[in-house]
């Protein structure tokens, strides 16, 4: 087994946070991992990423080439845009809609359009989700969470690491990340089931960065009304539309 993972984002936004989680979850795991980072100009907005590869057997370099990554998980879209030549064909991207923006950052249309044309593709607004959880902070948590499914390592083990990441912040924070985490991964599981069920992968990317989410599963019935709702003949303008609305739904709301 080999997972090679790249994440991504702004400073300040705890991308080596989440590195630490998986670090410390494959090390529990019994797998073996290497990781190396770039900072860069990160406490003035500047790009931060790590490389992340976890197998079974023994890693020789901590570098990913072009065309292996299993998963770009990034904590802003632009980020997640800049890795995919990185990306085997049948990787995932998972990302914040969020944008931090500078004075080269495209306009979001363009960005949107190029980001949601990817066929695999988990994208959520995680600050949002981040805040409802407890902390706008747990952003990253969120992103984790609607990564875990994908990754080689149980949601046990990276709750167990996220606890003792935040251990010594208190109970509220820890329960905040936790929560946090788990929303991500109701979103991510949600996500797949519709997939599953057939709902176009450009509708579901529109669509889920306008729900919101519990930490906890999504109900069978909720999953069935939103698959029907997007599997109708204009779903891709409803989906549209919900986007451009930047309208938040419970997802146990189905319109």
């Amino acid at each position: 087994m080999n997972y090679d993972l790249v994440l991504c984002g702004v400073g300040g936004q705890g991308v080596l946070s989440i590195a630490w989680v998986i670090d410390h979850a494959a090390h529990e795991a019994g797998l073996h991992f290497k990781q190396s980072e770039v900072h860069g100009m990160a406490q003035r907005g500047g790009a931060v990423s790590a490389f992340v590869r976890i197998s079974d057997k023994p890693v020789a370099s901590d570098l990913i080439a072009t065309g292996v990554a299993s998963m770009v998980l990034s904590m802003e879209p632009m980020e997640a845009l800049r890795y995919t030549q990185l990306l085997r064909p049948d990787g995932w991207i998972v990302t914040d809609v969020t944008p931090l923006e500078n004075d080269a950052y495209p306009q979001h249309e363009a960005l949107y359009k190029v980001l949601f044309s990817v066929p695999r593709l988990v994208a959520l607004d995680a600050t949002r989700l981040a805040t409802k959880a407890g902390t706008v902070k747990a952003q990253n948590m969120v992103v984790l969470g609607a990564a875990a499914s994908q990754l080689p390592l149980s949601l046990e083990l990276l709750e167990d690491q996220i606890q003792a990441l935040f251990a010594d912040k208190g109970e509220r924070i820890v329960k905040a990340n936790i929560n946090a985490f788990r929303t991500g991964a109701a979103a991510s599981q949600f996500a797949a089931s519709l997939g599953d069920a057939g709902v176009p992968s450009d509708v579901l990317a529109r669509v889920l960065p306008r729900l919101t989410f519990e930490p906890q599963p999504v109900s069978q019935k909720s999953i069935d009304a939103w698959c029907q709702r997007l599997l109708a003949p204009d779903a891709a303008e409803s989906a549209m539309r919900m986007f451009e609305a930047a309208a938040v739904v419970p997802v146990d709301s189905c319109p």
